[in-house]
């Protein structure tokens, strides 16, 4: 029984790591977003896509070493990771598409909003290809 709560708290904290890096790579990538859409005014879905490129290369890098402490990096888990980014992205876009095309959301608020429904799923996807490939 004190194993099982030791595995659930292990992965509580994993997932409070998961949740702090994903928050600061966020709030990078919106810094990013807003520079390149409003800054440099290009569209939003290509500045979208550019900050998306820029985040997952972070977010991998990051998740491996500091939330599943895991150093060693490979091709197949970040080609695995980026599968995983990519629903994200397809998943997250979509929902961005939604807000400013049906609901009329802004095309700065959207992209704030769509993570709270991509972030569990990717968690857990995230943590079975970076533990369960930990030999490369």
């Amino acid at each position: 029984m004190s194993e099982k709560i030791i595995n659930v708290k292990g992965k509580v904290r994993e997932f409070i790591k998961f949740n702090i890096i994903g928050i600061s790579n966020f709030l990078v990538s919106q810094l990013l977003y807003l520079t390149l859409y409003l800054g440099f005014k290009l569209h939003y879905i290509i500045a979208y896509t550019i900050t998306s490129v820029i985040s997952i290369t972070a977010s991998y890098i990051l998740n491996s070493k500091l939330t599943f402490n895991e150093n060693n990096y490979s091709f197949k888990k970040f080609s695995l990771s980026v599968l995983i980014y990519i629903f994200e992205y397809l998943l997250n876009m979509a929902i961005i598409i939604g807000l400013v095309n049906l609901f009329n959301i802004s095309e700065i608020i959207a992209p704030i909003i769509a993570p709270v429904f991509s972030t569990p799923p990717v968690f857990f996807m995230m943590r079975h290809v970076i533990k369960k490939n930990s030999k490369g």
